[in-house]
């Protein structure tokens, strides 16, 4: 399948509608798995899913399976929505690239694609933004309409201060009282273990999780010389290096750090998907279909 959806500065600049923008990406994405009636949206489709064995034939769509070598069978009927939140980190560290590149920028979006798509899944998508502070800004809620109150909170929000997860945001996990699918889109550079601590909190309020790890492509590869002052921008501490002298050992832990990150998910059976800013978001909106599909 062709990737379509890759979003540029120009692009961002010129849409300040994030309503549409996201119906942009949304019924772009589908135009590219399957060129066909569904983008008017029927009054009986309700979604795809993956095939699964003694699935009715009659439902499978040869034509997706053209382009995207995959089997997914029409559904018709309504299921019962299905609460799903997202998680946003709204912490200085996330205001990182350049243009397109920019982490919170991307993040930002994915949010407001995720919650376009979960509406149009019948879906109740809910938000919850994690900085300086936490806050539960949009209850999950099932609607026609309801994606267009995360999408006004996503415009006013700004990436600033550090990344805590402390007992404000615990506390709107305990308010969880019904089995989801929760979403973190998230650079994880959090202090100490607190990060890995949301997912086991997460688990334990028996919700399912898609971990989406974000990072710019500036921060796999250093790719910048000579002499350079690195400074954390959630607390302002600079550290002067040697960018030739340092890529070395900086690539190394930052793969020891995904790695641990990706092996915890692993073991609390959640899903890992790494992102860069540079990727096309149908690689974010795959995941969560498959996801959601699974349960």
């Amino acid at each position: 399948m062709p990737s379509t959806l890759k979003l540029n500065a120009a692009v961002l600049a010129a849409m300040e509608d994030l309503s549409l923008l996201a119906r942009e990406v949304v019924e772009g994405f589908f135009d590219g798995l399957h060129r066909s009636p569904f983008l008017g949206y029927s009054t009986e489709f309700s979604a795809y899913r993956s095939y699964a064995h003694g699935d009715d034939l009659r439902y499978l769509d040869w034509k997706v399976w053209g382009r995207s070598d995959k089997y997914y069978i029409k559904q018709f009927e309504d299921d019962t929505n299905l609460v799903c939140r997202i998680f946003l980190d709204t912490s200085g560290s996330m205001d990182f690239g350049e243009g397109d590149a920019n982490k919170f920028d991307y993040g930002r979006i994915l949010a407001a694609v995720l919650a376009f798509l979960m509406t149009r899944q019948r879906d109740a998508p809910g938000l919850v933004l994690f900085g300086d502070h936490a806050r539960s800004a949009v209850p999950a809620q099932a609607g026609r309409h309801h994606a267009e109150e995360i999408f006004d909170v996503l415009a006013r929000t700004t990436s600033r201060g550090r990344t805590v997860i402390d007992k404000d945001l615990f506390q709107i996990l305990e308010g969880f009282t019904r089995r989801g699918l929760s979403v973190v889109i998230s650079d994880f550079f959090t202090a100490g273990e607190t990060g890995l601590q949301l997912l086991s909190q997460l688990r334990a309020q028996r919700q399912e999780v898609i971990v989406f790890h974000l990072l710019a492509p500036e921060e796999l590869d250093l790719p910048y010389q000579g002499e350079l002052l690195m400074q954390d921008s959630e607390t302002g501490e600079e550290q002067p290096v040697h960018a030739e002298g340092y890529r070395a050992e900086y690539q190394q832990r930052l793969g020891q750090f995904c790695e641990r990150l990706q092996n915890r998910c692993i073991q609390l059976e959640m899903d890992y998907v790494r992102l860069t800013t540079n990727q096309p978001l149908d690689v974010a909106l795959i995941a969560y279909l498959e996801k959601r599909n699974a349960l």
